[in-house]
C-alpha cells in the first residue's frame, strides 16, 4: 500500500510507522473546552475523521506522553479509508464464498465515525 501523503510504500504497521515520523502534522489536534480531540483528512476526497481523545483526553501530561500513540489511532482510521482509494495500491482480499471484500473498514465504526 502506499502513504497517502507521499510515494513511500509498505505494509500498514510500516506505514504507520512512516507517517507517524514523516506526517506528524497530518492529524490535528484541537480543544474545545477542556476536551481534546484529533482530526485528519483524506488527502484525495472530502472524507475525514474527528474522534475525541478519550479517556483522558483533558491531562496534557497524558495527551504529550502519548502523542505518537494518539496519531497512531488517527491514521489508523486513515488508513482503513485509504484502501477503498484506488491510489492507495492497497490489495483488499476477497472471500472466495461470497465474493466480496473479507476486511472490515474499521473495528465497529465507518470511516465518518458512525457506529455500524
Amino acid at each position: 500500500m502506499r502513504c497517502p501523503f507521499c510515494d513511500q510504500v509498505g505494509t500498514r504497521p510500516e506505514l504507520h510507522a512512516h507517517m507517524v515520523s514523516a506526517h506528524k502534522d497530518s492529524v490535528q489536534t484541537r480543544h474545545d473546552g477542556d476536551r481534546m480531540f484529533f482530526d485528519v483528512n483524506c488527502p484525495l476526497c472530502p472524507e475525514g475523521v474527528t474522534r475525541e481523545v478519550n479517556p483522558r483526553g483533558r491531562d496534557q501530561e497524558f495527551l504529550e506522553k502519548f502523542a505518537d500513540e494518539i496519531r497512531m489511532v488517527g491514521y489508523d482510521l486513515l488508513l482503513y479509508h485509504w484502501e477503498t482509494h484506488e491510489e492507495s495500491g492497497a490489495v483488499v482480499e476477497k472471500d472466495a464464498d461470497a465474493g466480496v471484500p473479507a476486511k472490515s473498514r474499521g473495528p465497529g465504526t465507518d470511516f465518518a465515525g458512525e457506529s455500524r
